[in-house]
């Protein structure tokens, strides 16, 4: 038993020299690198005073400009024409139609922008609107127009005959104070409607334009009233 632990510390021995001359055969080498400390340096630079002055022009203002509103004044006027001419243009074409109709009724002969007022003046009562047709001599009216030669108040006597002549076939509920336009849709046969129509643009042409009618043309125009009111009765 001590043999072993004589040969254990012999081995340990031997060991630990072993390691003293590894540690002892290390070879120490010295930094020898330089170190040296670097300064830069910087240059203070000075501006002029007129800087601020050279760069002041409008060249050199960033700012943005805000965005100029669109003038509406084109817009709205153009806006008015059109408006205009919305209310204008059924009128415009209502007596455009009339003229047209009595054009070619009457012939080539008729030219309403050039007609002359009728000189003569007549004491005769007119008949207005508000009058009832059927307390009138219509008859006796119109024919002291005719020989009086006032042939626009012939016209409008012969406006209400039509008028007297469809009430009495019950073709229209006569009213004194209906309009035109509600007897016309009152008629249900579309010829004799289509036949009214044309002998009330006629009577409001004549009438209403304040338009004098020569003998000629009342000629004509008597033809169709007689006829329209001889097919209805």
């Amino acid at each position: 038993m001590k043999k072993v632990i004589l040969l254990l510390m012999i081995f340990i021995s031997s060991i630990a020299k072993a390691q003293e001359e590894k540690l002892d055969s290390i070879v120490k080498y010295k930094d020898t690198t330089k170190y040296i400390k670097s300064i830069e340096y910087s240059t203070l630079r000075t501006f002029s005073d007129s800087l601020h002055t050279k760069y002041s022009g409008k060249d050199f203002i960033y700012t943005e400009e805000k965005e100029k509103k669109r003038s509406n004044t084109d817009l709205s006027f153009l806006t008015s024409i059109a408006s205009f001419l919305k209310v204008i243009f059924p009128f415009l074409l209502g007596g455009i139609v009339i003229f047209i109709i009595l054009k070619v009724a009457l012939g080539s002969r008729i030219g309403f922008f050039n007609f002359k007022k009728n000189p003569k003046k007549t004491a005769e009562k007119l008949i207005y609107e508000e009058d009832d047709i059927n307390e009138l001599d219509l008859n006796a009216l119109l024919e002291k127009a005719i020989q009086t030669e006032n042939y626009k108040l012939a016209i409008r006597y012969y406006f209400l005959k039509t008028l007297k002549a469809l009430a009495t076939k019950k073709l229209i509920n006569y009213h004194k104070d209906k309009t035109n336009s509600e007897y016309k849709f009152e008629l249900k046969k579309g010829t004799i409607r289509n036949q009214f129509s044309y002998l009330t643009y006629v009577y409001s042409y004549v009438w209403y334009g304040d338009f004098g009618v020569s003998k000629d043309e009342f000629s004509i125009l008597q033809t169709k009233y007689e006829s329209f009111i001889k097919n209805i009765s």
